[in-house]
Formats: C-alpha cells, sequence, structure tokens
C-alpha cells in the first residue's frame, strides 16, 4: 500500500438534497434528464454500467490495480499532462508533460518504497481518446450521450480538441476546489481504485472565498476556520460527502463546486459536456466572465478596439469567446435542422437513441441563446460579427422557421 502523498448564480430549479442519489439499475433516458439533468442534481451511477468496458479488463490487473505493465506496453510513449500535487499554481496546480513510461516509472517508484515520495504526481486531462481513436477503452452510457461540446470537436476541422479525459494517480493525488470548465456537466468513471468526493451546491462557493473573491484551494484546510480570511465560511450548507467505488460513474451537474481525492492507486475517464438543459447556465457564464474582464480592464477602455480586447481576454481566460460560442451553437443547430428536414442524420456520440422530442428541445434552447446574444449590445461592435455571412440573426431565423 502506498504512503499518502496529501495528508489529509444559483440554478433555479435546483432543490437541496441531503443524501447522494445512487442508481444502481438500468433507468430510462426520460428519468435521468427529468430527475438530474433539469433538476441539476448529482447522482452516482453502479459499477454495472461500466462492467463490459474494455478498460476495465485491460488496464487492470486481477488484483484490482492499474496495470502498469500494459499501460506502458501499449501507450508508454504518449505525451501525458502531469501535475504535481504539492506545487500550487495560481487556483491549481503545476503542469509539466511527461512520457507516460517516465510518469509510470515514478508510480512504480512510489511502490517500491515504503515511506512514499516527497512528489505526488497525477497525470490529469489526457486526451486518450483523440491519441488512440480506434482503442475502445469505453462506451459512454446513454445518459451522457446528448453532448453538444464533444460534438462540436468531434465534426469541427480547425482546431482538434475535445474535453474526454484519462486521470491516473496514486493513493493521496487529489484536485483542488473548482467547478468545471463553462460550467459544464461533467461524468467520472472509475476504472479502478476509490475516490472521495466533497460538493457544494451552486452558489454555496459564495462563503468559501477570502474577502478578494478567491475561492479555497483546500476544502479540508485549517484557513477555512480562519474568520479573518474566510469570513463567510460559517455560513455554508449543503455540503456532500460521496465515497466512488471501483466501477462507479459520478455525475457532476452545473456549477457545483468540488474537490476529490484519490484513496487508493486510481484510474477515471471523464468528460465535460453540455447540452440543451444547462446551456443557458454556460451562456450565463459566459456573460458574467466577460463583466469581470471589462471591470478589471475598465481604466482601458478608451483604446483602439476595446471591445475587441475584452474578447481576446474573455478567451485567454474562459476558453471561450462570443464568437467561438456562436460558432459552437450554429455547428449544434445545423446538425439538428438537418436532422428534423430530413437532409441528414445525427451520428455522433448516440444522439439516435434520445430521439426527435430533445431535438426539438435542444433547438428550443439554441434559439433561447441566439435571442440572448442578439440582445447584448457589444455583438455589433465586435468586428467579427459585422460582417459575418451566417449571422447569428439569420440562424435565429432558421431554427424558428424549422420549430414552426
Amino acid at each position: 500500500e502506498l504512503s499518502s502523498c496529501h495528508e489529509v448564480h444559483h440554478h433555479p430549479q435546483h432543490q437541496p438534497i441531503s443524501t447522494f442519489p445512487r442508481i444502481s439499475s438500468q433507468i430510462t433516458y426520460e428519468e435521468f434528464f427529468r430527475e438530474f439533468l433539469e433538476k441539476n442534481r448529482p447522482c452516482v451511477f453502479s459499477s454495472s454500467f461500466t462492467q463490459d468496458w474494455r478498460a476495465r479488463t485491460d488496464w487492470v490487473t486481477p488484483l484490482l490495480t492499474p496495470d502498469v505493465d500494459f499501460l506502458q506496453h501499449n501507450f508508454g510513449e504518449a505525451e501525458v499532462p502531469v501535475a504535481d500535487c504539492n506545487q500550487k499554481h495560481y487556483d491549481s496546480q503545476e503542469k509539466k508533460t511527461y512520457k507516460l513510461k517516465d510518469y509510470l516509472d515514478y508510480w512504480r517508484g512510489l511502490r517500491k518504497t515504503s515511506s512514499g515520495s516527497k512528489q505526488c504526481l497525477y497525470l490529469k486531462d489526457w486526451h486518450f481518446v483523440r491519441a488512440y481513436p480506434d482503442y475502445g477503452a469505453y462506451t459512454t452510457l446513454q445518459y451522457f450521450a446528448s453532448d453538444w461540446l464533444n460534438e462540436f470537436w468531434e465534426v469541427r476541422e480547425d482546431i482538434q480538441d475535445d474535453y474526454r479525459f484519462v486521470y491516473m494517480g496514486p493513493k493521496g493525488s487529489w484536485t483542488p476546489f473548482h467547478a468545471d470548465v463553462f460550467r459544464s456537466y461533467s461524468w467520472s468513471a472509475n476504472v479502478c481504485g476509490r475516490k472521495r468526493w466533497v460538493f457544494y451546491p451552486p452558489g454555496e462557493d459564495q462563503y468559501l472565498r477570502d474577502p478578494f473573491g478567491t475561492p479555497i484551494y483546500d476544502v479540508d484546510s485549517a484557513e477555512l476556520n480562519d474568520s479573518s480570511k474566510y469570513p463567510k465560511a460559517c455560513s455554508v450548507v449543503g455540503r456532500l460527502e460521496v465515497i466512488q467505488e471501483e466501477g462507479e460513474t459520478i455525475f457532476v451537474p452545473s456549477g457545483w463546486h468540488h474537490q476529490v481525492w484519490n484513496l487508493e492507486d486510481t484510474i477515471s475517464i471523464n468528460h465535460n459536456w453540455l447540452n440543451g438543459t444547462n446551456i443557458h447556465l454556460a451562456w450565463d457564464f459566459l456573460v458574467e466572465s466577460l463583466n469581470q474582464v471589462e471591470y478589471a480592464i475598465q481604466d482601458c477602455n478608451e483604446m483602439d478596439d476595446w471591445v475587441g480586447q475584452c474578447q481576446l481576454l474573455l478567451r485567454a481566460t474562459h476558453g471561450m469567446d462570443y464568437q467561438e460560442f456562436y460558432t459552437f451553437l450554429r455547428t449544434v443547430a445545423r446538425r439538428r435542422i438537418s436532422y428534423l428536414t430530413g437532409k441528414g442524420t445525427l451520428l455522433s456520440f448516440g444522439y439516435w437513441e434520445i430521439g426527435k422530442n430533445h431535438t426539438i428541445y435542444d433547438l428550443n434552447k439554441i434559439k433561447w441563446c441566439l435571442e440572448k446574444l442578439l440582445d447584448d449590445e457589444r455583438l455589433e461592435t465586435i468586428k467579427s460579427f459585422i460582417d459575418m455571412e451566417d449571422h447569428p440573426s439569420q440562424l435565429l431565423e432558421d431554427v424558428v422557421s424549422t420549430l414552426s
């Protein structure tokens, strides 16, 4: 056994929960949609949902530990991002790129020493599917199949990227307190090993910030008891903890801040995703992030193309600007318009299982976002929109026409 590396805007339909819902047998997509996606509630799926995954056979020894020999033999030359859990970098952990074989050598070294290593390295955000598209390590659960974010990256040709990741880490490796990118959903399935999760509902993070607005880095830190550093911490309610066992899959809703520890050597597969049930939260967060950027550089508002500079900063800090968000909406909308008008099919991510009604639901949510985008007075001063042939107003007309 390894020594531990580490000693240890509110959703309108959110309802407080006192226990973590567990799903042990098949439910319909409609039930999941209604009870968890629309209500923005977390849950954990039992290991039976991932029992047929290739990764749970290939990547795991008979003792149910990570099969580092298999991983090195098959993927050892891959370049992977590795975080140092002991090195804080702003609100995250310092990252470097390793060869997988070198990271696995580090992991083996931990196993050979009774005292553990001073370093605590956690392989995070490895784009495994992008690197090995034909391997077939797993199949996304049908409940997460309506995945606009990865659908967008699958069909675009200008940049290769996605939000599908593999994580690997020793006992004690961890991820600091955060909410997921774009206020997306995420799901995380343990191929092997166990994790401890701590969750706070949307809005609770406001009590876990210092006077400058910076969130706590580690929710188990004694600093949280210091009222001079975290004056509102005593007001926080709704903390949920759950232990995720081998094979189980956690559904993380939009805007739920969380922190995660590996209780033993663990491999997991994670996706971030957006769809019609949380796209309004992603839009609200994009606007909120832009407002923060504008506030931060308000003393420069006389500079040339200040609005454009704000968009550049928004993309750098948030990961998406207005044009990228619109391109994302347009890609998803065009595919659904083609599907509903009989000119095309939706092939990616098993979307066909979800059906026509949800495609109409998607277009209605895209319509809402386009109306919000067009209502934003900044739009007409952003150069990239001014001469655009496929302007948001045209796409909105096409969406409305299809829905009618």
